[in-house]
């Protein structure tokens, strides 16, 4: 059988559209790849504007620990807080997920058995120092995982998102165990550190945002 030439003619436009719409289809994949989500690594930031403070009456230093009985002189009952600063690139616009993680933790005593879990919450401060033992908090506390014996880990993307939407240029957390001592006069403690438990360093903790 012979086509005719108009036939021949329809049949090549439909293979050029064809390979058109293929050409169109990979470049559209192309841009959504290049547009998808990306993870972005923040360190603490190893400043002043981080260490911790007690939890019932003003006080300071610039250790990364959290739990009780700091030392022979520390009034039983009473705990300490630790206090995080994390500084935003100009291009973070959106969060979809956040996580604080810690690999660096130093456990003495007992503190997950005899104070609870470890839990983060967002806070908002200009300037450390003593009188942000009674910090409010921003928003909930997330219970964070424990993982191995130095690691943790903190769901915080719900403080991310809105610290973000806010327009932060920092973002900021508070770190302390549930229960602020069990008063048996022995030392139950986390600390987060890389060469002294007293020096407060940049990398300690890190801030993974999934955007």
């Amino acid at each position: 059988m012979v086509f005719p030439k108009w036939a021949f003619a329809i049949t090549l436009l439909f293979l050029v559209a064809a390979c058109s719409s293929g050409e169109d289809s990979a470049g559209d994949e192309a841009a959504a790849a290049e547009t998808g989500p990306s993870s972005l690594t923040i360190t603490n930031q190893g400043g002043d504007l981080e260490g911790h403070t007690q939890r019932g009456f003003a006080g300071s230093g610039t250790g990364l620990f959290i739990g009780d009985n700091l030392n022979a002189n520390f009034p039983n009952g009473e705990g300490i807080q630790l206090l995080l600063t994390f500084d935003l690139p100009d291009d973070v616009e959106q969060v979809l997920s956040a996580s604080l993680t810690s690999d660096v933790m130093e456990v003495r005593g007992n503190p997950f058995t005899a104070l609870g879990d470890i839990e983060a919450e967002p806070v908002t401060y200009t300037e450390f120092g003593p009188p942000l033992f009674e910090l409010e908090a921003d928003g909930d506390a997330v219970n964070c995982l424990r993982v191995g014996p130095s690691g943790l880990i903190c769901d915080v993307t719900e403080a991310a998102v809105a610290g973000v939407a806010a327009g932060r240029d920092q973002l900021q957390f508070r770190l302390q165990f549930q229960d602020i001592s069990d008063s048996d006069g022995e030392q139950d403690m986390a600390l987060f550190y890389l060469t002294d438990t007293n020096t407060n360093e940049r990398g300690i903790f890190t801030l993974n945002i999934r955007r």
